[in-house]
């Protein structure tokens, strides 16, 4: 395993004072002049953790609370030799990416010098074995969603899809400080002054509490701290200790560094402006105009199955950017959103005789949307294709020859689709569907006008699957929880 920087790693922890703060000691650095390795990294961070836990103020001119809520804090590193600060992202250029980790299934992560493309980490002082994210799926969403929002103004792409070894930042978003290390602390993150490459940055949930917002907060300060940012005396940025003023977002103001007071910035001067920071690091934000892909990739337009079957809908969505949520749709009503990759697939269970409509709306993380192709199917007691409008029409008395439309392909909807001429049972398409199959409109429909479909299933409208699904126990269940 990778070892690099380690050696020659000088650590600097930010302490802040126990208490009220003085002018004297309003935030000041320990700087480690030796060389710590291991354990030695993750017990100053700790010392460090505790006293940000701790401490309390009155409040500040802006009347933000100074509360005893866990906060995150950086470790100091000396530069790695590829430590850079680039040139912003020209317009339409790749954008950064941030891989959020919610450590499904768990997560081990290495001391080392290799960052997220090999799980290492040079603040950690040995293996670490975090626990899944603890507060289910529909939290994790809105984390995802916050920590996007946070860093829409930027060419930063968001995503909770593993990049592999394509170059991204990844925040660790599981655990709580005390395994890492760092009791007490709601996150962690090394600093350089600088962009430190493939970092990994720990935000630990299981600290924060069940907090969507607080910890996407957290998400945004120590992922912006591995691109050299500091903290500010500035409560409705992300980079601040402060609280009580609403939801953070970068604040485009020349700022005071800080914590509890003002204080010289670590990097140089006495104020740092966050969102010109960011935008000089990796560029704003490109119009993302394209709407993804999204596709059906079974059951296939035609399939047929008996009463009771089981099947999955699969699906296949892609997009330029990000994919933020796919819609599974049935009969025209939502059954079930998605909104983690990869999307589906939908198990369906205790299906009914009827014949079926599905499709998917697949959503960008700009608001693009895509529908897929429709997918009809019919699940008869044979499992054999429905007869044709011609062949029903055979069956049903003399004139029911599905010739024309209001007759022969099923009547009109006042008549439930009687069939045509002197046919008493059915001639016509729409004579083995229940009444009112079509458009979702029941006997005595003022539209006059059936807008079922002739050939195979003989399926209708979209309308039609609220009434299905209410009454004969279609069940579209929820994706499957992933480990």
């Amino acid at each position: 395993m990778k070892r690099a920087h380690q050696s020659r790693s000088r650590v600097e922890i930010l302490l802040v004072s126990v208490g009220q703060p003085s002018e004297d000691d309003a935030a000041s650095e320990s700087e480690g002049t030796d060389t710590m390795r291991g354990n030695e990294i993750g017990w100053w961070a700790a010392v460090a953790a505790v006293g940000v836990l701790t401490t309390t103020s009155s409040a500040w001119a802006g009347d933000p609370e100074l509360n005893d809520r866990p906060r995150g804090t950086y470790v100091r590193v000396d530069p790695p030799d590829e430590l850079s600060n680039p040139t912003p992202t020209q317009h339409g250029g790749m954008p950064h990416v941030l891989f959020l980790q919610r450590c499904a299934g768990g997560l081990t992560i290495y001391p080392g010098g290799g960052g997220s493309i090999s799980d290492e980490s040079e603040i950690v002082g040995g293996v670490i074995n975090f626990p899944p994210f603890p507060y289910g799926d529909t939290a994790w969403n809105q984390v995802v969603d916050i920590t996007r929002q946070l860093y829409a103004p930027f060419n930063i792409t968001v995503t909770d899809v593993d990049p592999g070894n394509t170059p991204h930042d990844e925040a660790v978003v599981c655990g709580d400080g005390a395994m890492a290390g760092f009791a007490g602390a709601g996150g962690v993150a090394p600093f350089s002054c600088g962009v430190i490459p493939n970092a990994i940055t720990f935000t630990f949930a299981e600290t924060l509490g069940n907090d969507p917002q607080l910890i996407a907060e957290v998400v945004g300060q120590e992922s912006a701290h591995a691109w050299g940012l500091d903290h500010e005396y500035l409560c409705e940025d992300p980079m601040t200790y402060l609280s009580g003023c609403g939801n953070k977002t970068f604040q485009n103001i020349d700022a005071q560094c800080g914590e509890f007071n003002p204080r010289q910035c670590s990097c140089g001067g006495n104020t740092q402006n966050s969102y010109q920071w960011i935008v000089d690091t990796w560029g704003a934000a490109v119009p993302d105009n394209a709407p993804p892909t999204a596709a059906i990739t079974y059951p296939s337009d035609g399939d047929v199955f008996q009463p009771g079957a089981e099947f999955e809908i699969t699906v296949q969505v892609d997009d330029d950017v990000q994919v933020a949520e796919v819609t599974l749709f049935v009969d025209g009503a939502a059954q079930n959103t998605d909104a983690s990759s990869p999307f589906g697939p939908w198990p369906v269970s205790n299906i009914p005789e009827g014949s079926y409509e599905f499709y998917i709306e697949a959503t960008d993380v700009a608001g693009n949307v895509t529908m897929s192709n429709v997918v009809g199917i019919d699940v008869t007691a044979d499992g054999l294709p429905p007869p044709s409008g011609d062949e029903s029409g055979e069956s049903g008395g003399g004139g029911g020859s599905g010739g024309d439309d209001t007759a022969g392909d099923g009547g009109s909807l006042d008549t439930g689709g009687d069939g045509g001429g002197d046919g008493d049972g059915g001639g016509g398409g729409a004579g083995a569907l229940p009444p009112g199959y079509g458009t979702g409109f029941g006997p005595g429909n003022s539209t006059g006008a059936c807008e079922c479909t002739s050939g195979a299933g003989s399926r209708g409208g979209l309308g039609m699957g609220v009434m299905l699904l209410g009454l004969l126990g279609l069940r579209v269940q929820g994706r499957r929880r992933r480990s």
